[in-house]
């Protein structure tokens, strides 16, 4: 399946994506809809906030993993 092009809109997440997850393999998605919640202005301190919440029910090792994926990915736009 193509990519859709550069300017089409980053789809708004619904409430449910939101709610973090009891399985850590749903842990990047989550965190994906986290981001895409966030203004640029905020991207740190929500990072920092999902981290945090994340960090919470996953082992560490587990959140710096899909943080490092989504920020990969999300971020850097590959």
């Amino acid at each position: 399946m193509p990519l859709p092009p550069p300017e089409t809109p980053t789809p708004t997440p619904d409430a449910a994506a939101l709610v973090l997850p009891d399985d850590p393999t749903l842990l990047e998605a989550w965190l994906v809809a986290v981001l895409r919640c966030s203004s640029p202005e905020r991207m740190a301190s929500t990072l920092f906030r999902a981290e945090a919440t994340a960090s919470e029910r996953f082992p560490a090792r587990d959140v710096v993993t899909a943080m490092r994926r989504v920020m990969s990915r999300e971020l850097t736009g590959s």
